[in-house]
């Protein structure tokens, strides 16, 4: 291998040597920048994670649109806010500044400060009706809804200004078109806590001077007086609710009177700043009165037919156009369970211009229900309750029940039809089978019932006065006596056929929780028993219960019943056709069945007549009440109940409020109780002991 070599020229070797040194004059200068990088960058603390955002899922933030109550400025420590005054600085101990801090004690400090701070608003200045205004802001204020929550100064600040805000503007729409708010903050360090003051200077009630509503003299007349129910008159605050309220009720009206394509324009107010007053104008075309037509069921409205809803409708062809009466039919189909949703539309009738026709239109609701229930009593033991229904499989409104009941002292099967709406509003017919068998302190049975009813139902959408019911029971029984069953004896069989009727009134305010009136019902069952021995007799019942006020939240209550078997001695009745005594709904404080004449084993014999009486004042605070009662009744063996040897049960009971109704919890104990008695009862039920 030969290797040539040509050395260079001169004048080529100090240009290489030139570039040389420039060379390490540039790594030179490149070393010092890098040093000085790394020293700025160890004195700077490390970049922070950004937390907002997950590169390894691809996800970037977007900006965010600006929340309530977040999107607050920072406070400017050099700068007091000319509206809240206070001052939020903890006190200063020049002593302890001179002295080391220890590092618990900054973090306790940090720690405090993290926390924020608990308020108090108070409101001073109101104008009259000032719960009302009260009640009003705190549906609006921000303070109010966070008012458990610490928050921090600048927080708080924001808050202030906005319920400033929001308090000024809800006087303003109530007529106090001048109102001014000026808002305080007090600090209390030592609580960590401040109180933050609104002053209200509400100003002049602004009145109206004049309210015009052109278009109803049209069609007025003296029956009619159409002039007279927009319920905005002169002299009236100018409250813009009241203007909203007012322009709802005259179309609610209107259609009420029979006028339901009436046009109302938005009313035209004019405000007068220099004499505190205001005017209003507003446009209505009536058009012409109208009358009901036909009722028109869309072809997709499956679960009942025209003919069911002209049954349940409380109106007919012919007449006059009422708008209670429309609402009236929703909720009685709703009521059905056969529908889940209800559309009622007036429309022109085409042909007639004073008839209006109804469109209806529904969608089919799930027409099986299964239902079960697991539940506890003292005269009934363990006892658990399933069933399966379908609700129209009779057309219309037939549902067919069938039932299960599994417990301690209860078992049995059942199947039952229950038709509403039968020939007329609220009118029910009901049939039944059961076969049960019955273990209870005074007897054994096990029975076979066969039963039919027709009644006019109330319920707690629509209450009424005056209810009745007849039916009829045919019922074959095997029951043992456990009163008067000694060596075989008091072990029979019955047939028994009755026929039960009942006339009730009910004047009370409320189905499930009364607070005033009173109610009076009337129960007689001629019936017949066989086999055993041919006996005859009518089971009678008077109840009587009334209510009375005593405050806003107080209500008396009373209750009276008396009950008779007239024609035959109770021992020669089936044991489950007696009366007994003692109970939840009887006498509270004793079990069940367990007041009367008992033989030597403590088993009731049963009665024929009765006497029951209760007194009880029932206190509610809020969603929650206390019901003290005194309670007492007793069972006797003549025809009419003789009044004597009452025995007596007190307690307390316990209240929750629901949407639908009280759930009652009611604790009981026997005044002078004998030997082998309960020392306490508890009672569970849905609504009020009666």
């Amino acid at each position: 291998m030969t290797c040539f070599f040509r050395p260079f020229p001169i004048k080529e070797a100090g240009f290489l040597k030139k570039k040389r040194q420039k060379h390490v004059a540039s790594w030179v200068i490149a070393a010092m920048l890098f040093l000085t990088y790394i020293e700025a960058s160890e004195a700077k603390p490390p970049p922070q994670k950004n937390i907002m955002t997950d590169n390894s899922k691809g996800f970037s933030m977007a900006p965010l649109d600006n929340w309530s109550d977040l999107g607050v400025d920072w406070p400017d420590l050099q700068k007091t806010d000319s509206n809240i005054e206070g001052d939020l600085s903890p006190s200063v101990n020049s002593k302890a500044d001179n002295q080391p801090k220890s590092s618990k004690s900054k973090i306790s400090s940090v720690s405090e400060n993290n926390l924020g701070y608990h308020y108090t608003v108070k409101i001073t200045g109101l104008p009259p009706r000032e719960h009302t205004w009260q009640s009003s802001f705190n549906g609006l204020s921000t303070l109010y809804m966070t008012r458990r929550k610490r928050a921090n100064i600048a927080q708080i600040r924001r808050r202030i200004r906005d319920d400033s805000e929001n308090l000024t503007a809800l006087l303003q729409s109530g007529g106090y078109y001048d109102a001014s708010v000026e808002s305080r903050l007090t600090p209390i360090i030592e609580k960590h806590k401040v109180v933050i003051e609104f002053k209200v200077n509400a100003g002049q009630l602004y009145r109206f001077t004049d309210v015009k509503v052109n278009g109803l003299a049209k069609e007025d007349t003296p029956q009619l007086g159409l002039q007279k129910i927009y319920p905005i008159h002169k002299d009236d605050p100018v409250d813009q609710a009241a203007i909203l309220s007012a322009d709802q009720d005259l179309e609610k009206q209107l259609g009420h009177l029979g006028f339901p394509f009436a046009q109302i324009t938005q009313p035209d107010i004019v405000v007068d700043h220099s004499n505190f007053t205001g005017s209003l104008v507003m446009n209505v075309e009536t058009g012409k009165p109208q009358k009901f037509g036909e009722i028109i069921l869309n072809k997709n409205s499956q679960p009942l037919d025209t003919h069911h809803l002209n049954e349940i409708a409380r109106f007919h062809p012919g007449t006059p156009y009422d708008s209670v009466l429309l609402d009236d039919l929703r909720r009685a189909v709703i009521q059905t369970s056969l529908v889940s949703t209800i559309q009622l539309k007036p429309v022109p009738d085409p042909d007639h211009p004073n008839v209006t026709n109804i469109a209806i239109t529904t969608e089919k609701a799930p027409l099986h229900t299964i239902a079960g229930t697991v539940g506890y009593g003292n005269g009934e033991g363990v006892r658990s309750d399933v069933s399966w229904t379908h609700r129209n499989m009779i057309k219309p409104e037939g549902a067919v029940t069938f039932s299960g009941i599994l417990g301690t002292r209860d078992q049995g099967v059942g199947a039952s039809l229950r038709q509403g709406n039968k020939g007329a509003r609220d009118h029910i017919l009901s049939s039944s089978l059961s076969v049960l068998h019955t273990k209870r302190r005074a007897y054994d049975a096990r029975t076979a019932t066969l039963s039919a009813s027709f009644e006019r139902e109330t319920n707690i959408i629509w209450q009424k006065k005056w209810v009745w019911s007849i039916g009829g029971q045919f019922i074959g029984s095997d029951e043992r006596d456990n009163g008067y069953y000694t060596y075989g004896a008091g072990h029979h069989q019955y047939l028994i056929a009755a026929l039960p009727g009942q006339l009730g009134y009910d004047s009370s305010d409320n189905l499930l929780n009364p607070t005033k009136g009173f109610r009076l019902s009337a129960h007689a069952s001629p019936e017949i028993s066989f086999l055993h021995k041919t006996v005859p007799y009518i089971r009678t019942q008077i109840d009587a219960s009334g209510y009375q006020p005593l405050g806003h939240n107080i209500v008396l209550a009373g209750r009276v019943r008396m009950g008779s078997i007239i024609g035959s001695d109770s021992s020669d009745l089936a044991p489950s056709r007696r009366y007994y005594v003692g109970g939840g709904g009887s006498v509270r404080g004793f079990s069940y069945q367990a007041i009367g004449n008992l033989n030597a084993n403590r088993k009731p014999l049963g009665g024929s007549s009765l006497a029951e009486f209760s007194i009880e004042t029932r206190f509610r605070f809020g969603d929650l009440g206390l019901v003290p009662f005194l309670d007492a009744g007793n069972l006797y063996t003549s025809t009419l109940p003789r009044m004597s040897g009452l025995r007596f049960g007190t307690g307390l009971g316990l209240r929750y409020y629901t949407s639908f109704g009280p759930m009652r919890v009611d604790l009981g104990t026997p005044l002078h109780r004998h030997a082998g008695e309960n020392r306490i009862g508890v009672y569970v039920s849905l609504g009020q002991a009666f």
